[in-house]
């Protein structure tokens, strides 16, 4: 009996050895399959965090509105132009209209004194070919593009002159 139960005892410590070997195949595999799991999560984890911090960037460039651009509406009144000189004498008024109000481009708009940027136009005098225009702002929209309504009234007893400054 003696050689049965060392037989035994074999059989016994190598299926023994043999469930460790497949165990450990076993939870090897499954070991590998969870590092590629975490591996793919943490790359996720990293792309979302990214994503995150550029959404928290671009909320942050939103909280900082800046003037970026102004417009202008200009109304002509006090005087019969034509088309075409009225169309000049738009150009000309919003092109000093932008050199006025070119130092506001660039600023925060929160920080601007909306009560003192109408008073950067209103009741100022324009000069186009010859006829003077007082400007007076109807109505001011702020924001990142600052839009400004004007009206242009021909001062009194000035001539209107055509485009070519020809009374």
């Amino acid at each position: 009996m003696n050689e049965k139960g060392v037989r035994l005892a074999v059989f016994f410590v190598l299926g023994m050895i043999m469930g460790s070997v497949f165990v450990s195949i076993y939870i090897g595999r499954q070991i590998d399959h969870l590092t590629q799991e975490n591996e793919i999560l943490l790359r996720q984890q990293e792309q979302l965090q990214d994503e995150l911090n550029h959404l928290k960037e671009s909320m942050g460039e939103r909280e900082k509105e800046v003037v970026s651009s102004i417009e202008t509406h200009i109304a002509i009144t006090g005087g019969s132009l034509t088309r075409l000189e009225e169309n000049a004498v738009i150009l000309a008024i919003d092109k000093q209209v932008q050199q006025w109000l070119e130092p506001l481009k660039g600023q925060e708009v929160k920080n601007l004194n909306h009560l003192l940027i109408p008073q950067i136009i209103d009741n100022r005098t324009v000069e186009v070919a010859g006829t003077s225009y007082r400007l007076s702002v109807k109505l001011v929209v702020s924001g990142p593009e600052l839009v400004f309504y004007l009206e242009a009234k021909m001062e009194k007893g000035a001539r209107p002159v055509d485009a070519r400054g020809q009374a």
